[in-house]
């Protein structure tokens, strides 16, 4: 198992998104008459209070270029003992990752993630707020070499055992915004439910009518990473220099 640790590892570093860990997912596609993204915004409710584990994972939602080389995110991981808010960028060449302030939010209570371009310094502000108490969260990315933003994503990452994960079974992500080239393009982006590590029986589900995406899961089931030692998970939930390595350097494995 410790070969298949490693060779996970190993295709993480020469991949790109989808990226390996990234189980149930929707990818939407922009009408091709636009030339970017300009805005993506959405809500959610933050999950069940999971039991206290080793696990570490994340609900969010983000976008890349064309190339999906350069993800932005606003992110809500499970960071072992409780849920936490905050914006990633994530570059795969050269690896480079940073992240806004992480703080802490309560099951039950309300995100709005927004991300937003601003032509004038050809970069985004990454906003992630607490709707309840009005905490912020942001950072401001430069886009690289002048890449255009034009793929939007919903995801549930990192691979656990299914019992690690909220009872809940659901998030759902609602009031989508999108705008292309400054415009408002929400029902003209095609949404697509796909998946990449199949576990728990994740799933996403494109409700376009009522303008939301849910991601849902099975707590119950057996899952192929059930005979996984803590320090495997671990190692292989590190994989890259992400959200999921900074995590995974605050675990102590016994």
């Amino acid at each position: 198992m410790r070969g298949l640790v490693a060779s996970a590892l190993f295709g993480a570093a020469t991949a790109q998104d989808p990226a390996e860990g990234w189980m149930a997912y929707a990818v939407g596609s922009i009408p091709a008459s636009a030339d970017r993204i300009t805005k993506l915004q959405m809500t959610w409710t933050v999950g069940a209070k999971p039991s206290r584990s080793f696990a570490f994972f994340s609900p969010w939602f983000g976008m890349d270029p064309a190339d999906n080389l350069n993800l932005i995110q606003p992110v809500n991981p499970w960071e072992g003992s409780n849920w936490g808010m905050y914006t990633e960028y994530y570059q795969w060449s050269p690896t480079h990752n940073s992240n806004s302030p992480d703080h802490s939010v309560e099951p039950g209570q309300t995100l709005q993630g927004t991300m937003e371009y601003d032509a004038s310094s050809d970069s985004y502000t990454l906003t992630q707020k607490i709707v309840e108490t009005g905490v912020t969260s942001s950072q401001v990315v430069k886009c690289q070499s002048g890449k255009k933003y034009t793929v939007p994503y919903v995801v549930y990452e990192k691979t656990w055992p299914c019992k690690n994960y909220p009872s809940d079974g659901v998030v759902t992500f609602q009031d989508i915004v999108v705008e292309c080239d400054g415009k408002d393009c929400t029902s003209s982006v095609d949404w697509a439910a796909k998946i990449k590590d199949d576990n728990c029986n994740m799933a996403a589900h494109v409700d376009k009518g009522n303008n939301k995406i849910s991601i849902t899961w099975d707590t119950s089931m057996e899952s192929k990473y059930d005979n996984f030692t803590n320090t495997e998970l671990v190692e292989m939930n590190s994989r890259g220099s992400g959200w999921g390595a900074r995590f995974a350097s605050r675990s102590v494995v016994v």
